[in-house]
């Protein structure tokens, strides 16, 4: 007789408090190697077949990385990222605007690097040692029962746990399963961009490059062996015009322009696997209920404008296994209370950062893209990660 889910899935679930984590990505994975150091042993689910198709590229800010130092994994990190330490930002006729230098702010907290999200993922499975990711798996019903959850699974079958983490990400089934839709909302920036790579020669080492136009953006962010690219736009000329059509369309308006404006729209234009990203976020009155637990972006999901989201994912869920790892079995939902009130303040502050580079960014109106260009030949790298900054500082 075939083993059930809830038996693969249960059966090698131990330690002081039987954990289910559901989502293998960033925030999940993270967590299951964080909680397997301290001699627990956690199941972790995963709804898709594998993570081949893991996405593209994301930025590790030091809130991140220090997760990694924990975890024994940051050389391997290092071995497999790139620096970032320059951000150049251009306007919409392909000319720079400003060129900040990060050095000062590397300096200070630690490197900011550029990686493929698979090759992170895999780098933290490197710490998953004997907890394996069940793949094809996802929970349909959760009910809190006092000390335990029961979970339903999607073959039919049920098993309880000691505690239920929803790391499942921006459209999180567990928290339609333990929040009411007025307790949670999704941010719409009325945008969306198509992802792609370009050749690694596309900019200089250690540079990230941004042009802002009036209805268009481009955006060309480093990793080994490749450029990640971005093509963004108002997502109803873009769904309206399609991915090559949107993409002569920003040709048209930056001109027969070469170098890098060239590069990424001739990326985007011929990619077999280019990903389509409706730019929104999400987030919710309340990160738990009863022993069901939201973590990373199923909690609070982030916009790519700040590039923050994976390592806030990585700090939240360093806060959730430390609180845990003081919790007694009896006393979960404490814990839970404890992560929540130590961590939401920071994860909406650098939300709101997010937010703030978004509206600044995702401007339609030409008079109105002047007036930011302008402003922003003025803004300081301070400025532009304020919340970002506090947070790596303690302030926050």
């Amino acid at each position: 007789m075939a083993e059930t889910i809830a038996e693969k899935v249960a059966g090698g679930c131990a330690g002081r408090i039987r954990t289910l984590i559901v989502g293998a990505g960033i925030a999940g994975v993270t967590l299951a190697a964080l909680l397997r150091q301290r001699g627990e042993f956690p199941a972790l689910i995963e709804r898709a077949s594998d993570l081949d198709h893991a996405g593209y590229n994301l930025a590790l800010y030091p809130l991140g990385s220090r997760v990694l130092h924990g975890l024994g994994l940051f050389d391997d990190f290092m071995q497999v990222s790139v620096p970032g330490s320059h951000y150049r930002l251009g306007n919409g006729q392909g000319e720079i605007v400003h060129d900040f230098d990060m050095s000062s702010l590397l300096e200070s907290y630690g490197p900011i690097r550029g990686i493929r999200r698979g090759e992170l993922l895999e780098i933290l499975r490197g710490a998953l040692r004997d907890v394996p990711i069940h793949f094809n798996c996802s929970v349909t019903a959760l009910e809190n029962r006092g000390r335990t959850v029961m979970a339903t699974f999607s073959d039919g079958s049920s098993a309880e746990f000691g505690l239920v983490v929803g790391a499942d990400g921006m459209h999180s089934e567990t928290r339609r399963m333990i929040l009411r839709d007025h307790e949670f909302a999704y941010w719409d920036t009325g945008w969306a961009c198509w992802v792609a790579w370009a050749p690694e020669d596309v900019l200089p080492k250690a540079t990230m490059m941004e042009f802002w136009g009036a209805g268009r953006g481009i955006g060309i962010y480093p990793v080994r062996g490749a450029q990640g690219v971005v093509l963004a736009g108002p997502r109803r000329m873009m769904q309206k015009e399609g991915r090559v059509g949107f993409a002569e369309h920003v040709r048209a308006q930056f001109g027969m322009m070469k170098g890098p404006v060239s590069a990424v729209i001739e990326a985007v234009t011929k990619a077999q696997d280019a990903f389509f990203w409706d730019l929104h976020d999400c987030r919710t009155s309340e990160w738990s209920r009863g022993r069901i637990v939201l973590l990373g972006d199923s909690a609070a999901g982030f916009l790519p404008t700040a590039g923050i989201g994976a390592s806030m994912a990585m700090l939240s869920a360093a806060a959730l296994a430390d609180e845990l790892s003081r919790a007694d079995a009896a006393h979960v939902e404490y814990a839970l209370r404890l992560y929540e009130r130590r961590d939401r303040a920071k994860v909406e502050a650098a939300q709101d950062n997010s937010r703030r580079l978004a509206k600044l960014m995702m401007i339609e109106s030409t008079p109105l893209a002047w007036g930011r260009d302008q402003l922003m030949k003025f803004y300081t790298l301070d400025r532009a990660l304020k919340e970002i900054v506090g947070i790596m500082e303690g302030s926050l």
